[in-house]
């Protein structure tokens, strides 16, 4: 059996679909499987258990550029079964010229109803179960059944290695020194940004949340701003609060670090020495999760937002969720002024926050 799984989209999305290849290898063992990824996510499958090949799909390239790498590799691949699970519908064209007779996934846009065969239609939008659920439950069709009470079994995994970890924390300590950080005994990683439309706290509030951690544990922690350049509209509020005067006594305690630089692989080796991650629902929230990392996620209560969907996978002692404490009746966008708790995430106080960090980080 080998089999193709395309899912060319956001970091958090591609994780969340990791766990249908353990789902088809536990369940045909000779199985091979084949990843179709962004760019960005390439990092999510160096040395990856249950992945035997990733092929990055570069959006900027041409689209006879794009079918001339995506018609070699399947014809090299030669593959029984292709799953559509999220991104670009190019490769499903691909799979149905190429003649997969296999070609399932998810039922949504028009391309999966022409070039698709063994689509499953999912009424995601009704958040009955978790993005991940949803994923493992596409492979129906290839008569093997996932039952959620075996979830666990299924979790994202990423790989690094110890010298990796090692080689990128000396690096990080070498930025800290140089621009006179200190580092403490617990390091806080805040990532406030995010992709999308899904609400999110204050920026300010992040800065405040630093604020008050550090008046209560003086000394203790390093604060680490994670972002890559197109989360600086997350930033501006908390680079303003952080650079008022009574904000002073936090400038060597806290540094802004950019992902891109040295990119993802460098990041999750940096995360994974974290004490404690906080953040809003995207892909560093997701990666936090899936390398064991104490975190707070804060989610908004719109339902195809809702933690039940987009929450971490691994729920357990190490993992805090926090959603405003309102009745919202919107299932896709915010309803803006017209809803009576507008502004809701401002609903999360920083104390509030602060109590999670209490009890994470005792």
């Amino acid at each position: 059996m080998r089999v193709i799984i395309n899912r060319t989209d956001a970091i958090g999305d591609t994780l969340l679909t990791l766990p249908m290849a353990k789902f088809i290898k536990e369940n045909y063992t000779d199985a091979r499987v084949a990843f179709i990824v962004s760019p960005k996510c390439l990092d999510l499958f160096k040395d990856h258990p249950y992945v035997d090949e990733c092929w990055v799909l570069d959006h900027k390239l041409s689209y006879f550029k794009k079918m001339s790498f995506l018609g070699a590799k399947f014809g090299q691949f030669k593959a029984d079964a292709y799953f559509h699970v999220g991104g670009s519908h190019l490769p499903t064209y691909c799979a149905w010229k190429k003649g997969i007779k296999f070609r399932g996934g998810l039922k949504s846009k028009w391309q999966s109803f022409v070039f698709l065969n063994k689509a499953v239609r999912q009424s995601r939008s009704l958040v009955s179960m978790h993005e991940s659920d949803y994923n493992l439950n596409l492979l129906a069709p290839l008569g093997i059944t996932y039952k959620s009470d075996k979830r666990e079994r299924y979790a994202p995994q990423i790989n690094i290695t110890a010298e990796e970890k090692e080689s990128a924390y000396n690096f990080f300590k070498e930025d800290l020194y140089k621009e006179g950080i200190e580092l403490n005994e617990k390091l806080i990683i805040i990532h406030p940004g995010m992709m999308g439309h899904t609400l999110n706290w204050s920026s300010r509030n992040y800065a405040r949340l630093i604020s008050r951690i550090e008046k209560e544990k003086p000394g203790l922690c390093t604060f680490l701003i994670s972002f890559t350049p197109g989360d600086e509209k997350f930033l501006t509020g908390l680079r303003d609060q952080l650079a008022r005067e009574d904000y002073k006594y936090l400038k060597h305690k806290v540094h802004f670090f950019n992902g891109l630089i040295r990119g993802l692989s460098d990041y999750m080796a940096v995360l994974s020495k974290a004490d404690l991650f906080i953040g809003p629902s995207t892909g560093t929230t997701h990666i936090a999760n899936t390398l064991g990392i104490k975190m707070i996620g804060l989610y908004s209560p719109i339902k195809v937002q809702s933690a039940l969907r987009w929450g971490p996978f691994s729920r357990n002692e190490k993992t805090k969720i926090i959603v405003p404490d309102v009745v919202c009746g919107e299932q896709f966008e915010c309803s803006g002024r017209t809803c009576p708790y507008f502004e809701c995430m401002a609903k999360i106080e920083v104390e509030d926050v602060y109590n999670s960090v209490e009890e994470l980080l005792g």
